[in-house]
């Protein structure tokens, strides 16, 4: 443990991971560990009644029953009489509808297929610790209720690896094409577009000094604990994670794009009708070529740090200012540019042109200017009353503020403000490239759907519990998936619950967690003279919380 002087508490700095635990008892050893501390290699050893490792007699002694499994509890397997059936329900019919179950049939099996889908559904209502998934699964209906034991759930995480989990997202993308011919019927103006790939990356953080890429990054939380990062794909306009991929923790985005690229198309994916949109975080001139070589439709932010860009944004300066320039829709000046790049092919090298669409909010300099102000001003009264500063506010914004004497000689922290000036100088300002969408603000449009693979990160790590690993090398690729199913379970609800929106019928406090504890509260009572649930009367405000995600109403009698 560690004294965190921000927090004000004790928090614990330092995890020894010393091997599996079993039901009855008994400890395996881990190879690291056995490596690290000899003494405990060869026998059998178990957790004793102060939490340590000891040896079986030492066990006894203090556990007088003989080690072994324990005896099924027959209790701990019954459910109760009355079950929350509305948002596993729910659940289980959206991944039936958009084909999750029977991709992870297929690619797992039936049985492990649906014991990873009901792990994804407990952490969509909000589960934990998967220790706790058999008290979850007493009181909610699924379709096929089975016991899982911390041991199975184990196994079932460790049963999932990187290899399966391409196979399965090479499932959900090839599923795509179908997808979005649904929506270009519902939307025939759409049809010609490509489908957009909205890809980022997020650290995850993770206590195991087993997980080979966990390493030592630039973590914002926590950066005394290694981490790895984690790369998704998302369909913007359907919510669905539709690739994810792992890497080393030390490596940036600009270096990694390349490696995810390569990591799509060695798998098969064909990416012929997709365009990929990425922030400016992946930007840079040999990304791009990268993209252009591998014949893909891009659109990428740019980083205000190529002279071209610079000089480019002070030669039309005066064009990014005049109304035949402004989009009243997407409230911004712009202006296009061609640039003249070459592909590589095995036929040679083939000559361009990419676009350079160059744009300039408004009001976004007058905005910057307060906010900047504002967080000046935030350090300067806490260094005035002597206060601590959150490491974050320091580490953005102490560019904007400075130390200087005053005429008695005394310090006095004031704001910088010639460091403010250069910063609402560039603001609003920014530039998107592509070598596929000509239209300034068709570019636009697209790169702020965008958001949608930062909710989805939003989702993963705050909601899902995909935020931390708190498992070892064999165990989190299972530990991914299952935080990423549940991530784009929620993310499908979220997308379609706010298409169907109409009249009164919308998202109420326009929060899906509000929509989800309507859902759980549809129940159904057991029938005692059959294994088989009836649901209680569905009222209306649940009926059209259903609706929302497209669904009808659950069946008057649920079986098992």
């Amino acid at each position: 443990m560690k004294w965190d002087p921000v927090l004000k508490k004790s928090k614990r700095c330092l995890q020894r991971h010393v091997g599996r635990l079993f039901e009855d008892g008994r400890i395996k050893i881990s190879p690291k560990f056995s490596a690290d501390f000899p003494e405990y290699a060869g026998d059998d050893w178990f957790w004793g009644i102060d939490k340590k490792p000891v040896p079986e007699a030492q066990y006894r002694q203090d556990f007088p029953e003989t080690p072994g499994p324990a005896p099924e509890d027959e209790e701990a397997c019954q459910q109760q009489e009355t079950l929350d059936v509305g948002l596993t329900w729910a659940a289980v019919t959206l991944a039936e509808k958009n084909g999750i179950r029977a991709h992870l049939h297929e690619v797992f099996g039936k049985e492990m297929g649906e014991e990873l889908l009901y792990l994804a559904i407990f952490k969509l209502a909000g589960g934990g610790s998967m220790m706790t998934y058999d008290l979850w699964r007493q009181k909610v209906w699924l379709p096929k209720c089975k016991r899982l034991t911390g041991q199975r759930i184990s196994e079932i995480l460790a049963a999932v690896d990187g290899e399966k989990v391409v196979k399965y997202f090479r499932l959900r993308h090839n599923r795509q094409d179908a997808v979005w011919e649904e929506i270009y019927k519902r939307n025939p103006a759409l049809r010609g577009r490509p489908i957009e790939y909205a890809l980022d990356n997020t650290s995850i953080s993770t206590y195991s000094d087993t997980i080979a890429e966990a390493q030592f990054g630039h973590a914002k939380r926590d950066p005394d604990l290694k981490q790895i990062n984690y790369t998704v794909i998302c369909d913007q306009c359907s919510g669905d994670i539709v690739f994810a991929h792992m890497y080393e923790g030390a490596v940036n985005d600009v270096t990694a794009l390349s490696d995810i690229l390569h990591a799509m198309t060695n798998a098969g994916f064909d990416l012929d009708k997709n365009i990929l949109v990425t922030d400016r975080g992946y930007s840079s001139l040999e990304n791009i070529q990268k993209m252009i070589n591998l014949d893909l439709k891009y659109l990428q932010g740019v980083r205000f740090v190529e002279d071209s860009l610079k000089q480019n944004f002070e030669r039309h300066k005066e064009s990014l200012r005049k109304n035949a320039f402004f989009s009243s829709k997407e409230k911004a000046y712009a202006f296009t540019l061609k640039e003249p790049w070459s592909q590589n092919t095995d036929y040679g090298r083939l000559k361009l042109d990419t676009y350079v669409h160059l744009f300039r909010l408004v009001n976004r300099e007058d905005e910057t200017a307060v906010f900047l102000s504002e967080k000046a001003d935030e350090i300067i009264r806490l260094k005035n009353e002597n206060k601590s500063i959150p490491q974050d506010l320091w580490n953005n914004y102490r560019r904007f503020v400075d130390s200087i004497k005053d005429s008695n000689g005394n310090s006095k922290w004031v704001r910088k403000s010639s460091k403010i000036d250069e910063a609402v100088e560039t603001a609003g300002y920014f530039a998107l490239r592509s070598n596929s969408i000509s239209d300034a603000f068709e570019a636009l449009s697209v790169y702020r759907q965008r958001g949608m693979v930062e909710q989805d990160f939003n989702q993963f790590k705050n909601w899902v519990d995909g935020n931390r690993l708190r498992c070892t090398d064999t165990a989190y690729w299972g530990k991914l998936l299952v935080c990423t199913l549940a991530t784009s379970l929620r993310m499908m609800a979220i997308k379609g619950a706010h298409d169907r929106e109409q009249g009164n019928r919308k998202i109420p406090n326009n929060s899906i967690d509000c929509l989800f504890t309507i859902l759980k509260q549809i129940q159904a009572d057991k029938r005692h003279t059959a294994n088989a649930w009836v649901t209680r009367t569905i009222t209306k405000k649940q009926r059209d919380m259903l609706a929302l995600l497209g669904l009808e109403n659950p069946p008057r009698v649920l079986k098992n």
